[in-house]
């Protein structure tokens, strides 16, 4: 039974991993019979991570309805662009207007605060999800405590993950746990034969904690490569010039510079790829990456500086014997070399990837969850 779906959440053009998910599930929903309207920041929102061109989605007959927020609202004291009250008002209306029967939250901060509220007005079950970095920036330092904590209590449903069921335990929401992505099979699809330019990349946010995405080692190994490779940066925001000047001036034309892509580009930059760089081990706090399955999906290589790597992703993947190679970033003349020859030897035996997990079970978990609360609200 098709259901009237409203997805509170990041969406393109601004860029990232939540917004590159609630496109992926909007489609596919949309593309299995269901209505779904998206609502959203108007372009105004994340200017610095905003995808050029994000705004016209592809025609591929999935026929999403977006929703943007009123982008001028009369300057006032004190000076707030009141994006929160925006998208709460925005929901409220796409809601009453088109019969909503479901509203699903993407991200705890403003998404399923604005949901919770928009709840409260309307009545309407109320689907939360959450991120990574909401978690650690909200709920595990309790900024904005009692919001998130009443928005979480008051949800219909928590769908959450096997990374962070652990800070669910104590609600009295139903909990639901799922893959916390699984890219469409039908869409990633692994290439076919061999290429005769090999060509890498790093790809994400370039934003003020740059360097704990380790992008000056990466950028150093990728200059011992530049002669048998091309390498290519995808990325921008509001730490990239602070990046581009810690590199040399003349090391800049080693690498192609490129900036974000839509979601649905993202199969089209993988096909071209040997490898992307992933490393992890100065980051703050431990990241999910939809990159990392939508390469593994592709047959892509990654490099990353982590051993244990892979248990993040282990109830989704089985990573092929050869798809991931661990280096050690601070030698880089090392690495280049352990890269070049995985990399020959990548091209010339790629076995298939082994996905845990399929994208249409994906989607049926989720129209289980709607169909459940519907359920409780007619009972």
């Amino acid at each position: 039974m098709p259901y009237r779906i409203a997805l509170l959440s990041k969406f393109p053009p601004i860029e990232g991993g939540i917004a590159s998910k609630t496109y992926w599930l909007a489609r596919g929903l949309a593309l299995r019979g269901h209505e779904i309207h998206v609502i959203t920041h108007d372009i105004t929102a994340g200017r610095e991570y905003t995808i050029k061109d994000g705004l016209e989605l592809p025609n591929d007959g999935s026929n999403i309805r977006v929703h943007r927020t009123q982008p001028d609202l009369p300057w006032h004291i004190p000076e707030d662009n009141e994006y929160a009250l925006s998208l709460v008002n925005t929901a409220i209306e796409v809601i009453e207007t088109h019969k909503i029967q479901v509203l699903d939250s993407g991200y705890l901060v403003p998404y399923g605060i604005a949901g919770y509220i928009t709840k409260l007005s309307t009545r309407i079950p109320h689907v939360m999800r959450h991120g990574g970095s909401d978690l650690e920036k909200f709920l595990k330092q309790n900024n904005l405590q009692y919001l998130v904590n009443l928005a979480l209590s008051n949800a219909d449903v928590i769908i959450t993950n096997r990374l962070h069921a652990n800070l669910f335990e104590h609600s009295t929401s139903k909990l639901v746990i799922q893959p916390a992505y699984v890219p469409d099979e039908n869409v990633f699809v692994p290439r076919n034969g061999t290429k005769t330019q090999y060509r890498l990349a790093v790809i994400g946010k370039i934003n003020y904690h740059w360097q704990h995405k380790s992008l000056k080692l990466i950028a150093k190994v990728m200059e011992n490569l530049a002669d048998k490779f091309e390498c290519v940066i995808y990325g921008q925001g509001n730490g990239i010039d602070s990046f581009k000047e810690s590199l040399k001036l003349d090391n800049l034309s080693n690498f192609e510079w490129s900036s974000f892509v839509g979601p649905w580009e993202m199969p089209r930059i993988l096909s071209q790829l040997d490898a992307i760089f992933v490393f992890v081990s100065n980051l703050p706090n431990s990241v999910f990456s939809n990159l990392v399955l939508e390469a593994a999906w592709m047959g892509v290589g990654i490099i990353t500086d982590r051993q244990d790597f892979k248990d993040t992703y282990r109830d989704i993947v089985a990573f092929n014997k050869n798809q991931v190679l661990v280096v050690s970033p601070t030698d880089s003349e090392l690495s280049a070399k352990l890269i070049t020859r995985w990399v020959k030897d990548r091209n010339s035996s790629k076995p298939d990837p082994q996905p845990l997990a399929s994208f249409q079970k994906f989607l049926l978990s989720n129209e289980a969850v709607y169909a459940d609360v519907l359920n409780n609200v007619a009972g």
